[in-house]
């Protein structure tokens, strides 16, 4: 009976080791504005990949816009003289309990002025 109550509490540590184990990229710092905008677009989306919006939210602070149609933020680019425009990736079947800031990154683009 002991052997069976230890048996069970050690797959519960060993389930919860497990689930609290991440693909690594929470561990990751969301790249700096500025370093974005010295990528190109394919670079930037790489390396936001896996980062969702509440994370982009809390390195960069609040957009200075947001897509009509679309759901993603405008970020001003000041090193570019343009923008970084991040789109998030919107379920087929969103609800009204979808919580938008855990949206994941989609992507990016740097569109600069001419």
């Amino acid at each position: 009976m002991k052997r069976c109550v230890y048996l069970f509490l050690l797959s519960i540590l060993l389930v919860a080791g497990l689930t609290a184990c991440g693909s690594g990229k929470a561990e990751q710092e969301v790249p700096s504005l500025t370093e974005i905008e010295g990528m190109t677009n394919d670079e930037a989306a790489e390396a936001l990949s896996g980062f969702c919006r509440q994370d982009i939210l809390d390195a960069w602070g609040k957009p200075g816009g947001g897509l009509s149609g679309l759901f993603g933020d405008i970020y001003d680019a000041p090193t570019l003289g343009g923008w970084v425009i991040v789109q998030y990736d919107i379920p087929a079947t969103t609800s009204t309990d979808t919580d938008l800031n855990a949206l994941p990154v989609s992507w990016v683009s740097l569109p600069a002025v001419s």
